[in-house]
């Protein structure tokens, strides 16, 4: 399967440079550089679905998080659990008979006894049960600190069982690998030429690019003319001369 990565030009040169990871210093963006002066060093990079190294396999929804599209590849034997489907209810009712309704509102590490262990399977019921729980509800943003803790802790859960990541690959939210070293650069696809077509495709609301496909970007991208344009085809060419 093909996986993207949209990513601003600034962070796509550290990608270059160091790889994937999740985790920055403040003074490397200026977007987080007011944060120094709180005393902050160092930040996680994270969204809907927690920290992490963010990948899809739609290509219009990696160009809203910026204008570089990388092409990555997943580490052999990564497993993904696809968090978006509905958990089983039965699963979930014997859950709640077996260990109480607590199993349902807690971590699960702290209302399981020590000498119980989930089945893999369970494990994944209940990792869906808590994030459509919260994720679905009307007050999402009030509950958004209740949510992030609730991901941590279903997401220490899982790990337990060897999954490397969670979500759904096309839609916008994607696939979130909770190691950065389960995701590789292999290229750069596109790097749009103009900060105009780089402002249409980053507005989040929008499910239709510019152009009507990746091909037709791409050819945008070699054609637009202009010294800015070509700095940014010379760079394209650069970056993946440097992956090659």
């Amino acid at each position: 399967m093909i996986y993207y990565h949209g990513t601003s030009k600034f962070s796509a040169r550290r990608i270059l440079q160091q790889g994937f990871c999740w985790e920055t210093t403040v003074l490397e963006s200026l977007k987080y550089r007011h944060l120094a002066k709180q005393g902050i060093t160092r930040i996680k990079l994270g969204g809907l679905l927690g920290d992490g190294v963010y990948v899809t396999r739609n290509w219009k929804a990696a160009l809203h998080f910026g204008p570089v599209l990388f092409r990555v590849e997943l580490a052999r034997g990564s497993k993904i659990l696809n968090l978006k489907i509905p958990p089983d209810t039965k699963i979930i009712a014997r859950l709640k008979r077996e260990f109480g309704h607590e199993i349902l509102l807690k971590h699960p590490i702290k209302v399981i006894p020590h000498n119980k262990r989930l089945t893999m399977d369970e494990a994944v019921q209940l990792a869906r049960y808590h994030y459509h729980r919260i994720y679905n509800s009307t007050s999402l943003l009030a509950k958004w600190e209740e949510y992030q803790q609730r991901l941590i802790e279903i997401r220490s859960l899982v790990t337990r069982y060897g999954i490397n990541g969670w979500g759904e690959s096309t839609d916008l939210d994607g696939i979130v690998l909770f190691a950065a070293d389960r995701v590789k650069p292999r290229e750069v696809i596109l790097c749009l030429p103009t900060r105009e077509l780089a402002e249409q495709c980053n507005i989040y609301w929008r499910t239709d690019p510019p152009h009507h496909s990746l091909d037709a970007m791409i050819q945008t991208m070699h054609r637009t003319p202009g010294p800015a344009a070509a700095n940014t085809r010379t760079w394209f060419h650069e970056a993946n001369r440097y992956l090659a």
